[in-house]
């Protein structure tokens, strides 16, 4: 096979086609990276949407220790009031 001699402009031209390859798969890369925030930002606002929702259902809920000591104190006046009417509980 005969040797072609490169010359500066035909080097020129390789190495513009290279930065133009690069150029096309950053531009793709930049591309694909917008696509999944923005996929990412939808779900985002989904699991915010829940959060609220989840923490509205939960502004009257009584805790499990409050729920207990609301239970001890009920049975303790429950026993005063037995004892003061002469019934033992």
């Amino acid at each position: 096979m005969k040797k072609r001699k490169v010359t500066t402009e035909d080097l020129a031209r390789m190495v513009q086609g290279g930065f133009n390859d690069v150029k096309g798969e950053v531009n793709k890369g930049f591309a694909d990276i917008k696509e999944w925030q923005r996929l990412a930002d939808g779900k985002f606002d989904v699991l915010e949407h829940e959060l609220l929702s989840i923490k509205k259902d939960l502004q009257n809920v009584i805790y499990r220790h409050e729920l207990e000591s609301v239970k001890e104190r009920l049975s303790n006046l429950e026993n005063r009031f037995a004892a003061a009417v002469g019934k033992k509980k």
